[in-house]
């Protein structure tokens, strides 16, 4: 699977893999050196990379089957250039009945700000905080979207940014 227009990319990424924590950052970084030349303002940028670190967790901490994707694409479009990020991971039916339960709730959120805090304090009460997609909607701005597919969770999240050619 690759990031809808992946093929008129100004800069695309797909990788199948272990995922482990140590990677992470290496990941965010590659994005970052993708973005650089083609996105003009750098809080974009740094919005983009905070979701792509958060979605990195994400697949680090709760894939089931060890293998998971990484998709990433910076496609033209008339507002702008769209950044895709996906990621796609196997994961227990809890997991994906909790992750569901999650992304429902963030989808129906009026505030997103709000609800992140509220997570925050709820998070002390509970195992698994679930505030790394929160802060996504909350502090990047980007649009979550996500599809299961029996024991695969797919999560998606978008952005248009300023086109440094523009």
């Amino acid at each position: 699977m690759t990031p809808a227009g992946a093929s008129a990319a100004r800069a695309s990424l797909s990788l199948r893999f272990e995922p482990q924590a140590e990677q992470i950052a290496h990941v965010r970084n590659l994005i970052s050196e993708l973005c650089s030349p083609h996105i003009a303002n750098e809080d974009e940028l740094s919005r983009l990379l905070l979701a792509t670190h958060e979605l990195l967790e994400n697949i680090v901490k709760y894939t089931a089957s060890g293998i998971a994707e990484f998709q990433f694409a910076l496609v033209p479009t008339e507002a702008g250039l769209k950044a895709v990020v996906r990621t796609s991971n196997c994961a227990t039916e809890a997991r994906l009945e909790d992750a569901r339960t999650r992304l429902d709730a963030l989808a129906r959120a009026a505030d997103p700000a709000a609800f992140y805090d509220e997570m925050i304090r709820a998070s002390a009460r509970r195992d698994g905080s679930g505030l790394g997609l929160a802060r996504i909607t909350a502090e990047s701005e980007m649009v979550l979207g996500y599809a299961v597919e029996r024991d695969v969770l797919t999560i998606s999240a978008e952005l248009i940014v300023s086109d440094r050619t523009s």
